[in-house]
């Protein structure tokens, strides 16, 4: 789910801490929308939110003004340019992506003609290593299946297209804050659904009881039938019980209320670090992208990515990248083109 935030928050150069109090109203009640509009039921829910989305903001401002300026994405920036022959297979590649993306599309069918003279956009790609055997010399020797690792970019995404750069950038600082937001919800939802599995699971249990009660003929059914339950499983089924209503109780008690829900929203936009993190990634790569070491005479490039770090197993190399609007393939070819990986 994504929200959006009024442009006029991510508008100039503010000192943190300097945010104006219309606006910072304003963005209070977007996280309040955007997580659980029950929390305007809370006494002094502003209040105790004010913090949290004042340091988010403070953060994501920081965080899209850490990435440097665009680059040119073109044929002849990728003659020259060693990131764009590591994030791309080859011109006819690039040029396909500006042209055919979902970013791209969507942004022809917001922006009235003529389009204009160059576009900047944020660019993302996930990296993929994939250990390989391959050709390598060794001296005058030609030495085959060598243990080699070939670096690709793949699930290329354009976004926040506009007609300059700080306007990108603007709008990449509201996807910033928006997934924190979504982020919040999603730590509310995991919470919700880890007390349900909890719950289950004792009804599971407690069915699993009764059986054994039953097999066990705890009662009047003694007098006539000799039991045959097993005391240790009894045991141990008891003992998971109670070890899932201690969790449980734990749970009841700390999502009892909204005034809950909303020190744990304020918590996690007080520490957005936590969920969303800028890493340089240094590779050396040679012109078939294999990665080599960075003392190797090889003819190689070595190259810095910043990597957004959204949680272990999702992270993208981030860049803002410019290019001409001429350059752009016709839209009627995208038919043509089935193969494209969009």
């Amino acid at each position: 789910m994504a929200f959006r935030l009024l442009h006029s928050i991510f508008t100039g150069t503010r000192q943190p801490g300097k945010f104006d109090k219309e606006l910072m109203l304003k963005a209070i009640e977007r996280v309040v929308d955007g997580t659980d509009p029950r929390l305007r039921a809370v006494s002094h829910y502003r209040r105790n939110l004010w913090n949290g989305v004042e340091r988010a903001i403070d953060f994501v401002v920081a965080f899209v003004n850490a990435l440097p300026p665009a680059i040119v994405a073109d044929t002849r920036s990728y003659l020259t340019n060693p990131h764009m022959r590591a994030l791309f297979a080859s011109p006819d590649h690039l040029r396909e992506i500006l042209s055919f993306s979902t970013g791209m599309r969507n942004y022809l069918k917001q922006t009235p003609a003529p389009l204009p003279a160059e576009i900047y956009a944020g660019l993302g790609a996930f990296r993929v290593e994939k250990k390989t055997l391959g050709i390598a010399m060794d001296g005058e020797i030609l030495r085959r299946d060598v243990p080699q690792t070939s670096v690709s970019f793949c699930d290329h995404r354009l976004v926040c297209l506009t007609d300059h750069e700080e306007t990108t950038r603007r709008e990449l600082m509201q996807r910033g804050f928006d997934y924190l937001i979504a982020t919040a919800l999603r730590l509310l939802t995991t919470s919700r659904v880890h007390k349900t599995q909890l719950e289950q699971q004792q009804r599971q249990l407690l069915q699993q009881k009764a059986d054994l009660l039953k097999k066990g003929q705890v009662g009047l059914e003694t007098l006539t039938t000799p039991a045959i339950t097993n005391a240790t499983d009894l045991a141990a089924v008891e003992q998971q019980l109670q070890d899932l209503e201690n969790e449980l109780s734990q749970l009841r008690a700390d999502s009892a209320t909204l005034d809950n829900h909303l020190a744990k929203i304020a918590a996690t936009l007080s520490e957005p670090e936590k969920h969303l993190q800028l890493e340089s990634v240094t590779l050396t790569l040679d012109p078939m992208n294999i990665k080599v070491p960075p003392d190797s005479l090889k003819v190689a490039n070595a190259m810095t990515f910043n990597e957004i770090v959204m949680s272990e197993d999702r992270r993208l190399a981030a860049l803002f990248i410019r290019f001409p609007s001429d350059a752009l393939l016709p839209q009627s070819d995208f038919l043509d083109r089935a193969d494209i990986v969009l």
